[in-house]
């Protein structure tokens, strides 16, 4: 098969899957991954000039690998428990797709909700509760629910962007339009739920107060830089990131301009706002047409 061909099948391949949304460039990489696996003896760049010798499960591989990629999926497999389970659940793991695309994770759903159940009387019945001293029978090697392990692994098969809004690029501050929602927002985790986080070996959530046992700004001004963050699928762009924080409250108006910056100290530079949020950009001020009011103060 010739080179215009071959593009000619790749063209038409790429076609196929428009309909979900991706790239060309993401598109081909799944391809040019995939064709390792169907001649391991060839180069991966040739592997296409030899389309027509695909066979119908070769192009099912494909079709499996573009889909688990594209719908990365984690089960949560309960009842990891009961002695009979374990076979199978090995048995439904070893079964997943190919690529990693999939993952599976033995978990007690009874055992989880019980140690929850426990963290939630305790810190709600104590008015006198702090994270950081409370250390229930349940934290040790015996509690094994293993929630936190599948979310994990959901999170691992495509890690979110991380961003950090802020209203300047020097000291850092956070959007005064955000302080509600970095304090008051009701889908913020409560004592009960911070006390389940601590002591599985998490650390409670920024700008809780372990002594009042809640979310506060008050005397925290130098400790304010980089206090928010707001996490995105992958592929966001800063459009994206500007459409969030006006869901939220905290930016008004047209979108003017953008800068950016990877780590403290980065002298910020302009992006614009089809830009892929990424490591280099993920610190982030976003300038508008109208101001929230908080921020004219």
């Amino acid at each position: 098969m010739n080179a215009v061909i071959a593009h000619r099948y790749l063209q038409q391949l790429g076609e196929m899957f428009s309909g979900y949304r991706q790239s060309e460039s993401f598109t081909y990489g799944v391809f040019k991954a995939v064709g390792s696996f169907v001649k391991e003896n060839e180069n991966r760049d040739e592997i296409f000039e030899k389309l027509g010798s695909w066979d119908e499960g070769d192009l099912y591989r494909l079709v499996s690998a573009f889909l688990g990629i594209r719908f990365p999926m984690t089960l949560a497999l309960n009842k990891n428990d009961i002695p009979s389970s374990v076979q199978y659940i090995h048995d439904i793991i070893s079964e997943l797709p190919m690529h990693g695309a999939h993952s599976g994770v033995g978990v007690c759903a009874h055992r989880e909700m019980k140690f929850i159940q426990r963290q939630l009387s305790h810190a709600l019945k104590s008015s006198s509760f702090n994270t950081q001293s409370f250390h229930p029978q349940t934290k040790n090697t015996s509690f094994d629910g293993k929630v936190l392990d599948c979310l994990q692994a959901a999170i691992s098969l495509r890690e979110p962007v991380y961003v950090f809004p802020v209203n300047d690029m020097v000291t850092y501050a956070p959007l005064p339009g955000m302080t509600n929602y970095a304090t008051r927002d009701p889908s913020l985790p409560h004592k009960g739920v911070i006390s389940c986080i601590c002591n599985v070996g998490g650390c409670a959530p920024s700008l809780w107060n372990n002594e009042r046992n809640v979310y506060t700004t008050e005397g925290n001004d130098d400790n304010n830089a980089l206090r928010d963050v707001i996490m995105l699928k992958p592929g966001s762009t800063v459009n994206d990131v500007f459409l969030a924080l006006k869901n939220m409250g905290a930016l008004r108006g047209e979108f003017v301009r953008a800068e950016g910056a990877s780590v403290f100290g980065e002298k910020s530079k302009p992006i614009t706002k089809s830009s892929l949020v990424n490591r280099t950009n993920r610190i982030l001020r976003i300038m508008t047409t109208k101001r929230v009011e908080r921020q004219k103060k």
